[in-house]
């Protein structure tokens, strides 16, 4: 009995806050609507976000994610893509819970389901945390990989007397089509657009390693910031130097992404394997 008034009381919960906070909450779901995990029970999630003020009860949770969201998504969008997510482990654990109370309801009052459901729950529920760590590593390793050719294009373009500004605002041009796809292209879309702005370089270097936030980057906008005033050969052998440990770099971000695909074919093969192996041991088997 008291399970069913949990049951009914969470289900309840749910209603009345997304009915109360729909309107609230009805332009930010517009805008997000794409990134929202279920929107319609949207508002209850953020509600509860907002009631419960879980930047000061859950620090560390928070602070774990928005730091992840200053990388993925930039500092402008962090927060909201930090309440976003919050809102879309929120949604997931209430529905969890949900259908773990209404399995318990449902096979006449097995507990037991309610323990699954609740592992389950506390799984998914980390796995969401760490898929972000996921994402920006992937984010990483895919501007290290695209990196050492965008350095060799530009010292190609410099080398042809073209300035580096100029050379950046090629790059991008040619790589136009991959700017959503490519986390390198699209950070250098948003310096060209600032350099269109008549923003001075050298803040929009700054800006572009601060977004980017990996070191290969910073060690570029570096060398770009103390020699791209000098010109000439001097910024062309910097960025040639430079270009030789980012190939080194991107080799090595190469090699352990190939070990790391080798070691998840392992237990496809040895499933492979043992369901041969049953199949031709099995007529002989039989034969017995």
């Amino acid at each position: 009995m008291v399970i069913k008034l949990i049951l009914f009381g969470l289900l309840i919960l749910i209603m009345i806050a997304t009915i109360k906070n729909k309107q609230v909450y009805a332009g930010f779901i517009k805008l997000y609507h794409d990134d929202i995990s279920l929107p319609f029970i949207a508002p209850y999630a953020f509600a509860l976000i907002d009631k419960l003020n879980f930047s000061r009860r859950f620090p560390h949770l928070v602070n774990t994610i928005h730091q992840k969201m200053i990388i993925l998504r930039g500092s402008k969008l962090s927060r909201d893509y930090t309440k976003i997510y919050l809102a879309k482990i929120i949604t997931t654990v209430t529905i969890l819970i949900f259908f773990s109370l209404a399995a318990v309801v449902a096979d006449d009052m097995n507990y037991s389901n309610m323990v699954y459901g609740l592992l389950l729950t506390a799984i998914i529920s980390f796995y969401l945390v760490k898929d972000l760590e996921k994402k920006v590593k992937q984010r990483k390793e895919s501007i290290i990989i695209e990196l050492p050719e965008f350095v060799n294009k530009i010292i190609l373009l410099v080398n042809a007397g073209d300035t580096v500004q100029g050379a950046i605002q090629k790059c991008v041009l040619q790589n136009q089509k991959r700017i959503y796809d490519s986390p390198l292209y699209f950070e250098l879309n948003e310096a060209v657009n600032k350099m269109t702005a008549n923003a001075p370089f050298q803040e929009v270097l700054k800006d572009l390693n601060y977004r980017c936030g990996i070191q290969e980057v910073s060690i570029f906008t570096t060398t770009v910031m103390m020699n791209y005033r000098k010109g000439g050969s001097l910024l062309v052998n910097s960025l040639k130097e430079l270009s030789v440990s980012l190939w080194d770099k991107r080799k090595t971000v190469t090699r352990i992404k190939g070990e790391e695909a080798s070691s998840k074919l392992v237990f496809p093969i040895i499933f492979i394997f043992a369901s041969v192996l049953l199949i031709v041991v099995y007529p002989a088997i039989a034969m017995f």
